[in-house]
């Protein structure tokens, strides 16, 4: 999805997932020169892709290096996801969330504290 953006679908896919499928861990993997996060740094787009940029906007607040923000985005994400209720309860099953970024310009990932 673009922008790795959170809302109640995905949590709902990503509580499925943890409490029918065994799910045990959920990697949100953002990735550099992302569109979505570049839309949210550099422009105001209308439509429904604003949506996106607005939340993207708020997890990156004033940051316009591109690669931060990917990193702040992803944060926001593994944050919206660690504190959904449904996603807490099973913790018992050893449920871990953690997020990465994905660098396009070397392949390699980088997994974020």
């Amino acid at each position: 999805m673009a922008g790795n953006v959170i809302d109640d679908h995905q949590l709902g896919s990503i509580e499925y997932a943890a409490g029918h499928l065994g799910t045990n861990l959920i990697v949100v993997l953002g990735h550099t020169q992302c569109g979505a996060v570049t839309a949210a740094i550099h422009h105001d787009p209308d439509g429904y892709i604003k949506f996106i940029t607005d939340e993207i906007k708020r997890a990156i607040g004033q940051e316009t290096d591109d690669y931060k923000a990917a990193m702040l985005n992803v944060k926001q994400s593994v944050n919206i996801i660690e504190s959904s209720l449904e996603i807490q309860k099973d913790e018992e099953h050893g449920l871990k969330v953690i997020g990465a970024v994905y660098r396009i310009e070397d392949g390699t990932v980088e997994f974020l504290n």
